[in-house]
C-alpha cells in the first residue's frame, strides 16, 4: 500500500461510522430510481451517491470537498487531518512516518 492511499486518520468510530451508504455531506443518501429517471430527475452525485460514512469521508478516509469547501469528487478532497491523497505523497518521508502531519 502506498503512502497516502489511505489517509493516515481513517474513519471514526461514531456509529454508523463504517457503513459507506451516506452522501458526501454524511446524510443519507437520496433515492435514485428509474421512475425518478423516467420522471425527469437529474442523478445528483452530491446527495444521491452513498459511498461516504456518516461525516461524509470515503473508507479510505477522505471526503469530496477540498480545503475551501468546494466540491472537487469523491477521493480527490481533504482527510479529517485537511490533507489530500497528494499531499501525503509528496510529505518528506519522515514528516509522515512521525506523524508531522
Amino acid at each position: 500500500m502506498s503512502r497516502g492511499k489511505y489517509s493516515p486518520n481513517l474513519p471514526n468510530c461514531n456509529g454508523d461510522a463504517d457503513t459507506f451508504s451516506f452522501n458526501c455531506y454524511g446524510k443519507p443518501a437520496a433515492p435514485w430510481t428509474m421512475e425518478l429517471k423516467e420522471a425527469g430527475v437529474k442523478y445528483d452525485v452530491k446527495t444521491m451517491f452513498g459511498d461516504y460514512d456518516n461525516e461524509g469521508f470515503d473508507s479510505y478516509g477522505y471526503s469530496a470537498f477540498n480545503a475551501q469547501g468546494e466540491y472537487v469528487g469523491g477521493g480527490s478532497g481533504v482527510d479529517r487531518n485537511g490533507y489530500t491523497e497528494m499531499d501525503y505523497l509528496c510529505m518528506d518521508a519522515d514528516d509522515f512516518d512521525n506523524g508531522n502531519y
